[in-house]
């Protein structure tokens, strides 16, 4: 987007929001429509990505006959996909979880739902979990790869270190103008986008969410059922950390599976386990209730 038409924009919707009230929604990047469904899954991807992370998991999901009855959609957080990109967002908890509590009354989420997050997604759905207004209706997390980082690691860890491995491809293509090919084949199977590194909602999402000193805390305060996920071979997330969320509060159960940062077949098959769990758990509940 040319400079100028680009200020006028983020005048517009900054106007449009701080003046009119205007609420900030998620967009949709896939949404199967289910009427009156018996459970609706939230899909939210992480940084430097778009809702395509999730690509596969629902193509497959959506053709299980086991979740024929329940809601799939996949959103883009803010500053990514097809959602508001705006220069005066500060794409911190309080951005991302407003913009959940409005896309959940815009996409007229009323009955029992599950947030599934990868990466910085995991963050925010644990962040608005741990809400005290979130909806009552949030009946489980699943949270794949969450980077939790502890205070003393922050401490030890300059952001530089993580800003590098996200943004090496992207700094290799820049620099080789050949590589860019290379940047292309990877991002065919990745989450990961380079385009997005030099956005204000890379960077800022980077110091506001990712590297949050107050996360570890956030996952105390998590009330809702919650599996996490790791991968084994995961470079971008200290498994010890994942471990430790999960002994410090009874709610959150861990498990390992084979695979690196992005979604594995092995987590997915864990993500489809635990939503037919939830589901069995929610079909048990209406009929104790309906007796």
């Amino acid at each position: 987007m040319p400079k100028a038409l680009s200020g006028f924009y983020n005048f517009r919707t900054k106007l449009s929001h701080k003046l009119f009230r205007r609420p900030i929604y998620l967009k949709a990047a896939f949404d199967n429509r289910i009427k009156a469904p018996k459970l609706t899954v939230i899909f939210l991807h992480g940084i430097s990505a778009t809702s395509d992370t999730w690509r596969t998991t629902l193509r497959e999901f959506n053709k299980n006959p086991d979740l024929k009855n329940v809601r799939l959609i996949a959103l883009d957080l803010l500053g990514f996909g097809k959602s508001l990109q705006a220069n005066w967002l500060d794409y911190d908890y309080l951005d991302y979880n407003s913009a959940l509590h409005h896309s959940l009354k815009y996409y007229k989420i009323t009955g029992p739902f599950v947030i599934v997050g990868h990466s910085m997604g995991s963050l925010i759905a644990a962040n608005f979990a741990a809400d005290r207004h979130t909806s009552e209706n949030l009946v489980g997390l699943i949270l794949v790869s969450p980077p939790i980082l502890m205070p003393e690691e922050l401490a030890k860890l300059p952001d530089k270190v993580y800003t590098k491995s996200y943004s090496a491809l992207h700094r290799l293509a820049k620099d080789e103008p050949a590589l860019s090919v290379v940047a292309n084949l990877v991002q065919r199977f990745s989450s990961f986008r380079s385009q997005y590194i030099k956005t204000p909602a890379f960077g800022r999402s980077m110091d506001q969410i990712i590297l949050n000193h107050l996360n570890y805390q956030t996952f105390d305060k998590i009330k809702v059922p919650t599996l996490i996920i790791h991968g084994h071979f995961d470079p971008l997330v200290m498994k010890s950390n994942l471990k430790q969320a999960a002994d410090r509060n009874p709610r959150i159960r861990f498990c390992s599976v084979i695979g690196h940062h992005d979604i594995s077949t092995q987590k997915r098959t864990k993500i489809l386990i635990e939503l037919k769990r939830i589901l069995r758990e929610q079909q048990h509940a209406n009929q104790t209730h309906t007796v």
